[in-house]
């Protein structure tokens, strides 16, 4: 049986959740949720499986399998009999394509503006000694840099306007694609669906689902994946502990993301 190391709203999570109850597996929850700058809860010898000590991660057959989109195309090749790879060469290349732009930019886009919208409160009530402690131990320098910025500074931050621009042309070419086509990568919903619609859920979990509301094509298909059986299973059951958080914050930032949104 898998066994994922996970947590509740974390987006790299949802979509390997995503994909394990498409395929109908069995697996065993372990919550890891070192998001909030508790790093005293990481299980033991947990940085052998993932250096950065960072959810998720897969444990099948005595190994521990790391990076979400790794373990998507993973899941793919160990349990292949319902696949979610399109079946031409060239539509599996356009599929790593969506996909390679999640860590070209995408995720830690999607850090920037959690932490500056609403996720910084989070932190500021752990108290700075927790937070330099969560920081010190924290193996991805980009991560913690960015954070040390984006906590300090919020919307204010620096950081915050290309990562808006970074998801508005994200949001942008998908609406493109899905004009003519009903899924991302070839005729059928494929791991390019499943990794990139957690983004969605999370901007609209800050308050942010007005920002796209022109994109009808993006909308439709949005709502086609939220009614999947699996995606209730994998997204919305789980909930989030941080929902009130995101909305009072989310709400209040509404308007400084628009403006820099449409800049």
């Amino acid at each position: 049986m898998l066994t994922l190391y996970h947590y509740d709203r974390s987006t790299a999570a949802q979509r390997v959740r995503l994909l394990i109850e498409e395929k109908g597996l069995e697996w065993k929850s372990v919550i890891v949720d070192t998001a909030r700058g508790d790093v005293d809860q990481l299980p033991e010898n947990y940085h052998q499986m993932n250096p950065k000590g960072l959810v998720p991660v897969v444990e099948n057959k005595g190994r521990g399998i790391a990076e979400s989109t790794i373990i998507l195309e993973y899941l793919e090749d160990a349990f292949p009999d319902t696949s979610f790879r399109p079946t031409t060469a060239e539509d599996r290349a356009e599929m790593r394509l969506w996909n390679h732009r999640i860590g070209d930019g995408v995720h830690v886009a999607s850090r920037t503006i959690g932490v500056c919208i609403a996720n910084r409160f989070i932190y500021l009530e752990q108290g700075k000694e927790k937070i330099e402690k969560y920081h010190a131990h924290m193996r991805d320098t980009v991560r913690r840099d960015n954070d040390q910025v984006n906590i300090e500074m919020g919307l204010q931050s620096p950081l915050l306007p290309d990562a808006l621009t970074t998801f508005r042309g994200l949001f942008s070419d998908m609406n493109a694609r899905l004009k003519d086509h009903d899924w991302l990568a070839g005729t059928a919903y494929s791991l390019a669906d499943i990794a990139l619609v957690v983004y969605l859920r999370r901007m609209e979990s800050f308050m942010m689902a007005p920002l796209w509301q022109n994109m009808t094509h993006l909308t439709e298909w949005y709502d086609r994946i939220r009614k999947r059986p699996a995606y209730e299973k994998a997204v919305t059951a789980w909930g989030d502990v941080t929902e009130a958080t995101r909305t009072e914050h989310g709400t209040e930032a509404f308007e400084t993301i628009e403006r820099l949104w449409n800049a």
